[in-house]
């Protein structure tokens, strides 16, 4: 059962470091006591993977707005590199924590 959705819509986000800053918040990290002490997740996908752990209860839609995989997985330039690394690492989360599920959207 899903409790919660999550929306990143691409064109809020100037690069792929505004996601993390963004993913930080909607998951509340300040108030996960390992995380604390932190606000954009370190613009790592490792880090990304760790936090996301922490969350794997929480039986989140995660909806991702104007992400054209096709697009990124070209790679042609360097936040579409860094943000094939975190789609990825949600593709990942979703498959080890089915609770949670991932949609894409073209809008």
């Amino acid at each position: 059962m899903i409790e919660k959705e999550i929306i990143f819509d691409r064109k809020n986000y100037e690069s792929y470091k505004d996601f993390y800053v963004q993913i930080y918040k909607n998951l509340e990290g300040k108030k996960i006591p390992d995380w604390e002490d932190y606000d954009n997740l370190c613009y790592s996908a490792d880090a990304l993977v760790e936090f996301l752990w922490y969350c794997h209860n929480d039986n989140i839609k995660y909806i991702f707005v104007g992400f054209d995989k096709e697009k990124i997985k070209s790679q042609n330039t360097f936040d579409d590199y860094h943000y094939q690394i975190i789609l990825e690492v949600f593709e990942d989360f979703v498959k080890e924590y089915p609770n949670n599920k991932l949609e894409f959207r073209n809008e």
